[in-house]
């Protein structure tokens, strides 16, 4: 749903742009930067705890895209680890 609002959904009249928001709110310039941090941790996370191939590209991608990329490679993370427990037991 997060990706199809991006994609699909339009401004309503009377909306703040971003760099207005920005401009306006220091709340809003603080979670943005909190957002960038934690991406920023969470793809250095992923690249030093990440077991596969997967893990640099979800890395990068998490820089660019923070959370669209981050969680679905977590998931992915996750899902081999399962797996490769499945297969030992």
């Amino acid at each position: 749903m997060v990706v199809l609002t991006l994609v699909l959904g339009q401004g309503r009249p009377g909306e703040l742009g971003t760099w207005e928001t920005l401009q306006r709110s220091p709340f809003a310039r603080g979670m943005f930067a909190d957002i960038g941090a934690l991406s920023t941790l969470g793809a250095l996370y992923l690249l030093v705890m990440g077991r596969t191939a997967l893990r640099i590209p979800g890395a990068l991608a998490t820089l660019v895209l923070g959370s669209l990329a981050l969680l679905p490679a977590l998931a992915y993370e996750d899902w081999a680890a399962l797996r490769g427990g499945e297969r030992a037991a």
